[in-house]
């Protein structure tokens, strides 16, 4: 049984609190492991008090290793990867021994920051990354569990996207997706294969057409999807000039400023498709230069055309967020499962 911790819903730390996560933390472990660790109580001196009143802390042995665990007492909605990044390489001098944080919840985007840093956490029934020893990130409260695969191309990315965003294309045939999107009948056929392949939906055929039929709803698709897909982002350029209009977007900053509480950066962003802005380019409409020092905007090119999901003069949500994924401001990324979370699925 997991305890759901609401925004704004005060918490406040107490024995029973950390004798319910370490109850988890072992159930968690002997299904993993198929063993129950034991746990010795640990005192760590000379801690910060910051540190001592934030965690609890014990001892044990994974894997033939001793290990000291660092057991949240709370779960701060402020909480960010820097910070626990910064108590655990604390915790690790002072105790001259390796250190698992062990979390009551852990949002994606802290999460991800956390793995890329190498930073070993437990979120008993849910996640464990102990990157020399062990690594689970099930997301056992979204299914299906996402899948691990070659990346979709820009095409499939975009059949996808337009799927959930603009027009529901279960049971549409083929032929006529191309035609709505703009690509070949035989360019569908191929994006066909790949979502195939990804096991995002299935073929079904409607009298003498094939048309596709996707698995799972909206939500549940998106998250199976995630890790297959990229920034449409194939290059940024900076531009000398006034700010463009039409089929120009806003991007980036500039879009999720737009729907979150996010400022905007110093130079504006737009996005438009790498044939569109080739043409502008050779008419002059728009000047390159070479840094923003210099600039009047940034321009994204993107590698699907970002008309096709158009929200007023800015681009949609799901690409705003994939444009923006591995943007190091912490404050960004929050916004990001913000916008991600209250999109209409």
């Amino acid at each position: 049984m997991r305890t759901i911790y609401l925004p704004g819903e005060s918490y406040i730390a107490s024995e029973s609190n950390v004798l319910s996560l370490k109850r988890q933390f072992l159930d968690h472990l002997a299904e993993v492991t198929g063993s129950v660790p034991d746990l010795l109580a640990a005192k760590v001196a000379a801690l910060p008090l910051f540190l001592r009143e934030r965690y609890q802390f014990a001892r044990t042995r994974l894997f033939g290793q001793s290990i000291l665990l660092a057991l949240e007492q709370g779960n701060p909605e402020s909480a960010t990867p820097g910070e626990y990044e910064k108590h655990a390489d604390t915790l690790r001098s002072q105790a001259g021994e390796p250190v698992v944080l062990v979390l009551p919840a852990l949002p994606a985007y802290i999460r991800n920051r956390m793995v890329r840093c190498g930073l070993p956490f437990i979120v008993p029934g849910s996640q464990i990354f102990l990157p020399t020893a062990l690594i689970d990130l099930r997301e056992r409260f979204r299914q299906p569990t996402p899948k691990a695969g070659k990346p979709l191309t820009p095409a499939a990315q975009c059949v996808l996207l337009y799927h959930l965003q603009r027009q529901p294309l279960e049971n549409m045939p083929l032929r006529e997706i191309a035609e709505r999107i703009g690509y070949s009948p035989v360019m569908l056929t191929k994006v066909k294969t790949e979502l195939l392949a990804a096991e995002l939906c299935e073929p079904k055929r409607i009298g003498r057409s094939v048309a596709l039929h996707f698995t799972t709803e909206r939500r549940q698709l998106w998250d199976a999807a995630r890790p297959l897909l990229s920034s449409p982002v194939a290059k940024t350029v900076w531009i000398q000039g006034e700010k463009p209009g039409h089929p120009a977007l806003k991007a980036g900053l500039t879009a999720l400023s737009r729907r979150t509480m996010i400022a905007d950066d110093r130079l504006p962003t737009f996005a438009l498709l790498s044939e569109v802005f080739r043409t502008n380019l050779k008419r002059g409409i728009f000047r390159a230069c070479p840094g923003p020092e210099v600039a009047d905007l940034k321009m994204e090119i993107w590698s699907y055309n970002p008309q096709l999901f158009v929200d007023n003069d800015a681009v949609d949500p799901l690409s705003i967020f994939l444009s923006l994924h591995d943007f190091p401001d912490e404050r960004i990324q929050q916004q990001l499962e913000l916008l991600i979370n209250e999109f209409p699925w």
